[in-house]
């Protein structure tokens, strides 16, 4: 008898950056050189204080026992703290904070909470993959909400109105991935009035708070009213370069945030104690790198893309470029600069509407983006 696959998997693609990675893989096994400036994974180490604490915590007795569901209370204490510090917000590291093994599944698991099928949920494009999964996995309905150039990236609130009806979750991503856009207090004020009117869950994903370069990122708790109509998504997959540690926390009222950890108790255990030892010092850690390592790559980058004729979406934040495809056709683009020996990701990965855009990420030394660039120059005509 043949194995029956659920019907679900019609409506799942394979993981865009897995693929890419796949053929990244091919192409060096084949004895290619191959600058990857496709996936957002930050090259730059972690602060030594927080490797010294992981390093410290799996030296102390009981460090593989599991940890309480909700995360250890020196990690939801730096969390609060951190929010303080960066936004004048208070947290309460108790009943508003829940630590989860990183972002991205939470982002897709919440809608669980929120979100029966048949619901629109309503995604940016362009827009991170992880939006799209309570569409593809748990029967919700995909709105995707257009993010244009002239409007600077941002959604058109008249027409997420038009286009919303029956919306129970609206992902927002700023400082954005991406377009590198941050957003202006006014527009957080807007949406999150909208929220309160249409009884829709906001979640702001704040992934890029500590990589930015113009303007300065804003939490959705900056205004009172958020209190009980949204959820943010802090990670320490970016700024604090712990990405493979996949430690993340999830931030809002009492009710909302609880509805969450009923959903993640039954899905996950927890994160390794040592990870929140790491986490909680790396929060804490002073860091230097956005004027050391991330804006001299940006500014050469942009530099470089534009003296070659490329169409580029200067970032305010985040370690990207965004730019357009020549011949306005993203995935043909991929198809050319990996032959050429660079990955990107096709703007397709973000959205049906981002066809025509490639996205190009600085995460790499700069030798390594002075070939990328060299690579990339003769392309830059269809």
């Amino acid at each position: 008898m043949t194995v029956r696959l659920a019907a679900r998997l019609a409506r799942l693609a394979p993981y865009v950056f897995g693929e890419i990675g796949r053929r990244v893989a091919e192409r060096r096994a084949a004895g290619a050189d191959v600058v990857d400036l496709a996936m957002s994974d930050p090259d730059v180490a972690p602060a030594p204080a927080a490797v010294a604490a992981l390093a410290d915590a799996l030296g102390e007795p009981g460090f593989h026992r599991y940890p309480p569901l909700a995360g250890d209370p020196g990690l939801r204490a730096a969390v609060a703290a951190w929010y303080a510090r960066r936004f004048g917000v208070r947290i309460d590291p108790e009943r508003e904070v829940l630590i989860t093994p990183g972002s991205k599944e939470v982002l897709a698991h919440l809608a669980l909470a929120f979100v029966d099928p048949g619901d629109a949920v309503l995604v940016p494009d362009p827009g991170y993959p992880a939006y799209r999964m309570p569409g593809d996995l748990f029967g919700a309905r995909t709105v995707f909400v257009p993010l244009r150039p002239e409007n600077g990236f941002l959604p058109d609130l008249e027409e997420v109105r038009r286009i919303g009806s029956g919306a129970r979750l609206w992902y927002v991503n700023y400082p954005n991935n991406p377009t590198g856009r941050v957003a202006p207090p006014e527009a957080l004020a807007a949406w999150l009035a909208f929220c309160r009117a249409a009884g829709v869950v906001l979640v702001s994903d704040l992934a890029y708070a500590d990589i930015v370069y113009e303007g300065r990122a804003h939490s959705v708790f900056e205004w009172p009213e958020a209190r009980g109509v949204a959820l943010e998504t802090l990670t320490l997959s970016k700024g604090a370069r712990l990405q493979g540690l996949r430690v993340a926390a999830v931030v809002g009222a009492p009710e909302l945030v609880a509805a969450v950890a009923r959903v993640e108790g039954n899905i996950n255990a927890g994160v390794f104690r040592p990870l929140q030892r790491a986490a909680a010092t790396a929060l804490a850690a002073p860091d230097p790198a956005v004027d050391d390592v991330w804006r001299p790559r940006r500014d050469r980058v942009c530099e470089g893309l534009r003296a070659a004729g490329y169409e580029v979406v200067r970032p305010d934040a985040a370690v990207y470029c965004w730019v357009a495809a020549p011949g306005g056709d993203g995935d043909r683009f991929f198809e050319r600069a990996l032959a050429a020996g660079v990955a990107v990701t096709p703007g397709s990965a973000f959205g049906p509407g981002s066809r025509a855009w490639v996205r190009i990420a600085f995460t790499q030394p700069l030798d390594r983006l002075e070939q990328a660039l060299a690579r990339l120059a003769p392309l830059a005509q269809p």
